[in-house]
């Protein structure tokens, strides 16, 4: 009686088995459709994304000091990688999940190749068919390939999601903390997460040489340090990500070709991200732009950049001024704050004003501060502006207005320099030209 009810149960499981391996089966076969409807979604939101790697870079650039720049540079170029070679999988996704439909019908009307039937004569159908592959091998390939780049894509999302969201967090504690905690302290976290990424590199490198590969010490020791590197810079989706990299790694002898394909995809990526990048903010961060004087910047002129959504240089109305005031403005980032105690002092409250006495006396200190190291010359003579506040008309942006009368300019070409000092960390000059043509009409 015993043995007969575990015979009962033993055939339960395998029933039970055998159903789960069914569905998943069937629904491995039916996933297309949901894939193409995702990936034609994921076209769509990933281009998108292109619009918010540019807003983080503007920013970066507005609220972090000069000397984090090159953070903000690694956060939003790798994030630039990223999704454009997040594009560039979803796009040969649609694109090869499309032709794969077409094969799959293609197979249903005409199951093989036909010699008899072929328009062509017999010797030259039998060549051209022994160099073509089976139709059913073809669509297996293909299906392979699409569910591959399909894992791949979203693992290269769920990584730099993590990662960036995490670097921005410690980037704003840091700063945060900066005043009361010495920055070498401060730093120790990010020094321990770099010397475990190039532990697990140097032991990554010596676990795969042949020599070591049953080297009991070094492969317990590479399992540790990957593991305990994943948890550190996946967090709570380290499991997740291990898992897809590991199916990668674990099939790589049996799988080279889809492998190596899913490397080409990154390379397409690479290049997308190299035509992108000149069309953002994003070199700003690493390289400020030294502008040639003899140039004319179309972000110099109102009139010629009317739909700038940040500007990183002053600002006149147009390259042609016309028997009019030349009206200036120069953009005050946020992170200018940073260098203001260094050439206005710190602002010093007074108690026995009233709280809008204290405000406009706040308000001009700050003023007079933007005066003192945002410097104007016009055709190398030093002009005394008097600056006002003001947000930008196009990019929203908070500045300072100033006016240059008509009667400073001479006919002809004019050149406006402006210079922005930040303490002793960094200068930046414009060079603005223009031409003066006074107005000739009498009333």
């Amino acid at each position: 009686m015993l043995i007969q009810n575990e015979l009962t149960t033993r055939n339960h499981l395998s029933c039970k088995n055998k159903k789960n391996i069914k569905w998943l089966q069937r629904l491995k076969e039916e996933s297309w459709e949901a894939e193409l409807l995702v990936s034609a979604i994921a076209i769509f939101g990933t281009f998108q994304l292109f619009g918010l790697i540019e807003w983080a870079t503007n920013k970066y650039i507005d609220l972090l000091p000069v000397e984090q720049y090159i953070y903000g540079y690694m956060i939003v170029f790798l994030g630039l990688l990223a999704i454009s070679i997040l594009v560039s999988m979803f796009v040969i996704h649609f694109v090869l999940r499309a032709y794969w439909i077409g094969l799959v019908g293609l197979n249903s009307v005409f199951p093989d190749y036909s010699i008899e039937d072929s328009v062509y004569s017999r010797i030259y159908t039998e060549k051209i068919l022994a160099i073509l592959p089976k139709q059913e091998d073809t669509i297996r390939k293909v299906d392979d390939l699409c569910s591959v780049i399909f894992s791949s894509a979203f693992t290269i999302l769920l990584i730099y999601t993590y990662m960036s969201l995490f670097l921005s967090i410690y980037m704003l504690i840091y700063n945060m903390l900066l005043d009361y905690i010495p920055s070498y302290i401060l730093l120790i976290p990010l020094f321990i997460i770099l010397s475990l990424l190039v532990l697990q590199m140097i032991f990554s490198v010596i676990g795969n040489l042949k020599k070591y590969k049953n080297n009991v010490w070094v492969q317990t020791w590479m399992f540790k340090l990957v593991r305990l590197t994943s948890m550190v810079t996946y967090g709570p989706l380290y499991r997740n990500l291990l898992q897809v990299s590991m199916v990668f790694g674990s099939n790589f002898k049996k799988k080279k070709s889809l492998v190596y394909l899913v490397l080409a995809f990154f390379a397409s990526g690479i290049f997308l991200t190299l035509v992108k990048f000149q069309d953002t903010n994003i070199p700003h961060l690493i390289l400020s732009k030294n502008h040639d004087v003899n140039l004319m910047y179309l972000s110099y002129y109102s009139d010629q950049n009317s739909d700038e959504s940040f500007l990183l240089t002053p600002q006149i109305q147009s390259d042609i001024i016309v028997g009019e005031t030349v009206k200036l403005f120069i953009p005050i980032f946020h992170h200018e704050r940073n260098y203001q105690a260094e050439t206005c002092g710190e602002y010093q409250e007074d108690d026995s004003l009233s709280s809008e006495e204290e405000r406009v006396k706040s308000r001009k200190f700050y003023l007079d501060c933007y005066e003192k190291y945002n410097k104007v010359t016009l055709n190398g003579t030093l002009l005394n502006i008097n600056f006002l506040k003001k947000d930008h008309a196009v990019s929203e942006q908070f500045g300072i207005v100033g006016f240059i009368d008509k009667e400073l300019l001479k006919k002809g070409n004019n050149t406006l320099v402006v210079t922005k000092t930040l303490g002793v960390v960094k200068e930046f000059t414009w060079s603005i030209p223009f031409y003066y043509q006074p107005n000739t009409l009498r009333n």
